[in-house]
């Protein structure tokens, strides 16, 4: 019994680690037996007023299952920007959305049909202004007993929507840019920074910090500069997606984006002009990086090996000559 709990909660926290917070994209997501879309809501409301959540939950087994319903507090992982599940945590986040959901409950849906979840979501009419977020997550739960003991397993897994409500009013919008850097990404998928490379940096990365008390959607124009005055050689938009990717409050993002153009060894300037919010305020953070391939690391290491040879044999060579010399007088 023990081994299936654990083995259940290491399938929900696979499942539960969903990314539809860092690329924005609404796509339908499925565990083993549920499906679920949209994967994410977005909503600015007023205290005291409300919006309307359709979730669509489909069974995606051949037989009838109970479909149990949680509100989950969330937190951000401190790097991706991916939200970290807390599961039966008996602490409320200041920032939860458990008030704000109303008339959630477990339902019966049979094979292969999809019920649509309609939620109310409410702000409280003394809601403090800011960021509120959390999950709406689905777990299957067999109806009889022809499931198998791996069935139950697979059914366990959970399927979840992300909820983001930014509540009107005293919001400080504030973010810090903490470091830009050029990064080497291996085949591992290994994102390591650097500022010497004997292999082509292939991404860039940008770490902002969201010192506001909402949601913070920085954007703006990255240029990457080449060695010996060759200019421009390569240039993105930052977070240049539909929706903008979400910095959640007091929390840091790393933004890592694909980098070309680095071919020339020499020194590199990356030169990040990042805005958030209205876009009233730019902020221009620059860094450099050098690229220095192998052969040229090992060029370089025989010139000196032969200036140091070259050195010795002049000196040797003129040494003995001085000491003839003083033989003869």
């Amino acid at each position: 019994m023990k081994k299936i709990s654990k083995l259940m909660f290491i399938a929900l926290i696979a499942v539960l680690t969903i990314p539809a917070l860092v690329n924005g994209q609404e796509q339908q997501r499925g565990g083993s037996g549920l499906s679920i879309s949209p994967t994410r809501f977005e909503y600015t409301i007023e205290r005291g007023e409300a919006e309307l959540a359709s979730i669509q939950v489909k069974n995606i087994t051949q037989k009838d299952v109970l479909a149990k319903a949680y509100i989950n507090d969330f937190e951000p992982d401190g790097n991706t920007g991916n939200p970290k599940l807390i599961i039966d945590s008996e602490e409320q986040s200041s920032s939860s959305i458990k008030d704000f959901v109303v008339g959630l409950q477990d339902f019966d849906i049979k094979a292969g049909e999809t019920e649509v979840v309609d939620l109310p979501i409410q702000v409280p009419a003394n809601a403090a202004p800011g960021a509120y977020y959390g999950a709406i997550r689905f777990t299957g739960v067999p109806k009889d007993e022809e499931f198998t003991e791996d069935d139950q397993l697979a059914l366990n897994a959970s399927v979840a929507s992300i909820v983001l409500i930014e509540v009107p009013g005293n919001i400080e919008e504030k973010i810090e840019v903490v470091d830009v850097s050029a990064y080497l990404k291996n085949s591992s998928d290994e994102s390591k920074p650097g500022s010497l490379f004997t292999k082509k940096p292939n991404q860039v990365g940008i770490e902002i910090n969201n010192l506001g008390n909402g949601f913070s959607k920085p954007f703006g124009r990255v240029e990457v500069g080449g060695p010996w005055g060759s200019g421009e050689v390569y240039s993105y938009e930052l977070n240049d997606s539909s929706p903008r990717g979400n910095i959640l409050p007091k929390s840091t993002r790393l933004f890592l984006d694909d980098l070309e153009g680095v071919s020339t060894p020499g020194r590199y300037t990356i030169t990040a002009n990042i805005s958030h919010g209205r876009g009233g305020e730019i902020l221009e953070v620059k860094s450099s990086f050098w690229y220095i391939p192998t052969w040229l690391v090992i060029v370089l290491v025989l010139v000196v090996i032969a200036l140091i040879v070259l050195i010795y044999y002049l000196y040797r060579k003129y040494s003995s000559k001085g000491t003839k010399s003083k033989r003869r007088k």
